[in-house]
């Protein structure tokens, strides 16, 4: 029973951590669809509703807004992927503390979903960060040469967990597993 608590006391904190973690990338996503578009309204217009404009022409200065653009897109891309992992690992965390143990089919299933999505979004989001690095004529930076190598080893590793939450879970309820 020792270990079952100090399990359950580890996902809440994590479940904790990654609301917050969600709640921010969420913002962040938000926040970096505005700058876009104050952005475009800039380059469009000229003109933005608000008396400083001079700060804002020196924050952008070393750049066109064009560039400013498509790197905002860029950004906002990353953190709505992040968004989007942190949210299914929130869910899964909260159906764990729900059931108070991590083997129930429904937290297996979650788990599962999880490590499909780390595998699959980080390679999407790579592709698009390519495609909108391409458009605007950004430069690629250092760490669009690494791969998601280590994404698709931890999705293929939550796999791999699912299955032994699922057969935890079966054994739990006391049925046999069938091929």
């Amino acid at each position: 029973m020792k270990s079952l608590q100090k399990i359950q006391k580890t996902c809440g904190v994590f479940q904790v951590l990654t609301k917050v973690a969600t709640t921010l990338c969420f913002v962040g996503s938000g926040l970096l669809l505005v700058g876009m578009i104050c952005g475009i309204v800039i380059s469009g217009t000229g003109a933005v509703i608000s008396e400083g404009k001079e700060t804002l022409y020196k924050l952008t200065a070393s750049g066109s807004f064009y560039e400013m653009t498509g790197t905002l897109l860029v950004d906002f891309i990353i953190t709505l992927t992040n968004a989007i992992l942190f949210l299914h690992a929130y869910r899964y965390f909260s159906v764990e503390q729900a059931d108070g143990t991590p083997f129930s089919l429904k937290g297996a299933g979650l788990m599962k979903r999880l490590g499909i999505l780390l595998i699959v979004l980080p390679a999407v989001e790579a592709i698009l960060v390519a495609i909108v690095q391409g458009i605007f004529e950004l430069s690629q930076n250092d760490f669009s040469d690494i791969g998601n190598g280590t994404s698709v080893m931890m999705g293929i590793m939550l796999i791999l967990i699912s299955m032994i939450l699922s057969y935890g879970a079966t054994l739990e309820q006391g049925t046999q597993i069938h091929e």
